[in-house]
């Protein structure tokens, strides 16, 4: 049976299914992340990720550099923890419009480095889970 709890590559594909389905749910556009205030993510939930989500490039380099993908993948998890605590403090469907933006703007990028590193992994990021669909 596939675990999607704990350390997995499926439960790396469960976060991003995730956070696929609260973009869905959000109805926001690409646009509209475009100018989404930033500043308006004072919460130490969104802080902490925002810290994490910079340091994504020096991940990778250092990976690049130790050729050991453990790194990356160390990442990915503490990010994954990350997020799966912040859901609760971070709403974004029912927020205020401009508060909405902000966090959904913070969860695609979330989305977008997770997706990064499980494609560099070798994993494939899923849009939907078996969880969600069935």
């Amino acid at each position: 049976m596939t675990s999607f709890e704990g350390d997995t590559g499926p439960y790396l594909q469960y976060a991003h299914a995730r956070l696929c389905s609260i973009t869905r749910k959000a109805g926001l556009t690409a646009e509209d992340l475009e100018t989404a205030d930033l500043s308006l993510l004072q919460e130490s939930h969104a802080v902490n990720l925002v810290r994490a989500l910079s340091s994504w490039p020096d991940v990778v380099q250092n990976t690049l550099k130790t050729q050991e993908p453990v790194t990356v993948l160390s990442y990915l998890f503490k990010m994954t923890h990350m997020l799966s605590s912040s859901y609760d403090v971070l709403k974004v469907v029912g927020s205020e419009p401009e508060t909405k933006k902000a966090r959904m703007a913070l969860y695609e990028a979330a989305r977008q480095v997770l997706n990064n590193g499980m494609k560099l992994l070798g994993l494939s990021p899923v849009e939907r889970s078996v969880k969600e669909s069935g």
